[in-house]
C-alpha cells in the first residue's frame, strides 16, 4: 500500500511538472521572452563581419555603405523555406543599401547549392558547417532573421517562425 501511494505521489509530481513546464512556456511566448536562449541583443555589434558565399565569393558583413540582413537557416526546415522564397520575391534583394546573405546550418556547401538551384533561390547564401557561427546567436530555433544598421549595431533578430515572416524585418 505505501508503494503504491510512493508511486502515485512521484507520478503527480511528474504530471504536475509537465502541465508546469506548458505553462511557463506559454508565458513566456505571451509575454515576448525569447522561445530559446539568445546570446545577441539589439545595440550590440554583429559578431560577424565577413562570410564567404557558396559560390565562393566574400560578403561583406561590415560594409559601413550598407545595412544588412543576415538570415539563419536550414534547408529542411519549412519555415526556412517560407522564408527564403518569400524574400526571393521582395523588393529587399534589389536595394542596393541592403546587404543579404542567408547562412545555412550544419549543412554543407554541396547541399545548399543543390537546394538553392532546385528552388530557385537568388538570395546570397553561406554555409555554416559546424554551427559556429550560429552558436553566437542563439541555442536554438530558426529562422532567424537578423536587422543590423550601417555600423554593424543589431537592431532586431526575429525567430522567424510561421507566416508573413518578411513583416519581422525592423529598420531604424
Amino acid at each position: 500500500m505505501m508503494k503504491r501511494l510512493l508511486s502515485v505521489s512521484i507520478f503527480s509530481i511528474f504530471i504536475g511538472g509537465c502541465q508546469l513546464n506548458n505553462v511557463i512556456a506559454d508565458n513566456a511566448i505571451a509575454d515576448n521572452t525569447p522561445k530559446y536562449p539568445e546570446y545577441i541583443q539589439s545595440g550590440q555589434t554583429l559578431p560577424l563581419t565577413s562570410i564567404e558565399n557558396v559560390d565562393g565569393e566574400t560578403v561583406d558583413l561590415a560594409n559601413p555603405k550598407k545595412q544588412k540582413l543576415v538570415i539563419l537557416f536550414a534547408t529542411w526546415c519549412s519555415d526556412s523555406n517560407r522564408a527564403l522564397k518569400a524574400l526571393n520575391d521582395s523588393p529587399l534583394l534589389d536595394d542596393e543599401n541592403i546587404e543579404v546573405v542567408a547562412i545555412a546550418r550544419e549543412e554543407s556547401t554541396e547541399q545548399v547549392i543543390k537546394w538553392r538551384d532546385e528552388n530557385g533561390i537568388k538570395v546570397p547564401l553561406a554555409v555554416d558547417p559546424d554551427r559556429k557561427i550560429y552558436s553566437q546567436f542563439a541555442q536554438g530555433g530558426i529562422p532567424r532573421m537578423i536587422t543590423v544598421t550601417q555600423d554593424n549595431k543589431i537592431i532586431k533578430m526575429n525567430l522567424a517562425e510561421g507566416e508573413n515572416q518578411l513583416e519581422l524585418i525592423e529598420w531604424l
